[in-house]
């Protein structure tokens, strides 16, 4: 008897794998924070030179706004992130990254950047790109 594959199944077995080598084991600098909470300062930190408010960051993150607010309020506890006065909108809070959540930041990169080369590890570009593709179809398509 064959054994029928899912396409969510299998996403979610890459999802689960990614998750544990990026965000494991506990003795790295990261674990520290939540996978969300790496997503927003990395966000953050690319973001640099532009004005970021909590909206943007709701927008980018597909995140409610409760959840950015919680989010926001424990990083800033935590000394990563800081919120001053918004240039556009003195109303607004522009959301800069601390030195100390870009120091995390290059660490994340440099584990992502070791992450990709062994999960793309004989795997042509065409098929990347393939891949790539169709991954934005499957996106498209839950939207």
């Amino acid at each position: 008897m064959q054994h029928e594959r899912y396409v969510g199944y299998e996403i979610k077995a890459l999802s689960n794998l990614l998750r544990r080598r990026l965000w494991g084991p506990a003795d790295h600098p990261q674990s520290m924070l939540t996978e969300i909470e790496g997503v927003l300062i990395g966000y953050l930190c690319h973001s640099q030179g532009r004005e970021i408010y909590q909206k943007d960051l709701e927008r980018a993150l597909c995140i409610r706004s409760s959840t950015a607010s919680r989010l926001l309020k424990r990083l800033e506890d935590e000394g990563l992130v800081q919120r001053s006065m918004g240039v556009r909108d003195a109303r607004m809070k522009r959301i800069t990254p601390t030195l100390r959540a870009q120091a995390l930041n290059q660490e994340a990169e440099r584990r992502i950047a070791a992450t990709e080369a062994t999960l793309t590890r004989g795997i042509s570009q065409e098929e990347i790109d393939q891949f790539l593709a169709i991954a934005e179809k499957l996106k498209q398509n839950l939207i």
